[in-house]
């Protein structure tokens, strides 16, 4: 068997894992949505640990999405998948959106910064844009230390546009700004101090959604003291 064989088959078996998984994790949370809405508790503990018990599972969904796309970056060609323009602010508030409950469970808020009315669209694959940013997201939200917000931009930059993830956590070191997004480059970020190690692959998978969305994913010089991460995308 040759070695393509050998890394389709273990892509394969990523990608069939990943759905094995996120069945028994769905049924878990729709189970905790019902008793937040039927039970009608008023014991602060008992609603702070539903509220817990929700927010884990999104971590989980957001892991095993990253599990999937472990298994296509094994892969030696990426799939094709197709490319329609969209609406730059409305895949950024959904991206938001999804990363709610875990910025709720952190302590961390998020603010997107920007002007919806320049209506700019850009053409990527929407998911894969969404789950790309989520990462970025979720990396600054565990790396916000004690200033606990992130901020979010959407903007144009010439042909592309743009959203940047600003926190004031730890600062990626220059030299890991490339690699930070490589496979090899997390394992290195996780015994780093300066490095940007987040659960469930972070960087890395950001890279690999951005890449089958159409986009780029990038480490950037930001402001004193903080962290920039962007996600761009050519527009319509």
């Amino acid at each position: 068997m040759s070695g393509l064989d050998q890394k389709a088959i273990v892509g394969a078996l990523l990608a069939l894992v990943a759905h094995d998984l996120r069945n028994p994790l769905s049924a878990l949370h729709s189970n905790v949505g019902f008793l937040e809405t039927t039970l009608g508790l008023k014991d602060p503990d008992a609603l702070d640990a539903l509220s817990d018990i929700g927010a884990s599972c999104s971590s989980l969904k957001h892991i095993i999405d990253n599990l999937e796309l472990l298994g296509l970056s094994v892969l030696e060609e990426r799939p094709k998948l197709e490319r329609f323009p969209a609406s730059l602010w409305e895949i950024t508030n959904e991206a938001l959106q999804r990363l709610e409950p875990i910025a709720r469970s952190y302590g961390c808020k998020v603010s997107l910064q920007g002007d919806s009315s320049v209506g700019l669209r850009v053409v990527v694959q929407r998911d894969m844009f969404v789950r790309a940013l989520g990462n970025l997201l979720f990396n600054a939200i565990q790396s916000s230390g004690s200033d606990g917000s992130v901020a979010v931009g959407v903007f144009g930059d010439g042909a592309r546009g743009v959203v940047s993830v600003r926190d004031a956590g730890p600062v990626l070191a220059p030299n890991l700004r490339e690699s930070a997004f490589t496979a090899l480059g997390q394992l290195d970020c996780k015994g780093d101090p300066k490095g940007r190690y987040s659960r469930g692959l972070g960087l890395f998978a950001a890279a690999i959604a951005a890449e089958l969305a159409g986009a780029e994913a990038r480490a950037v010089e930001g402001p004193a003291g903080h962290n920039e991460f962007q996600l761009s995308a050519p527009l319509a």
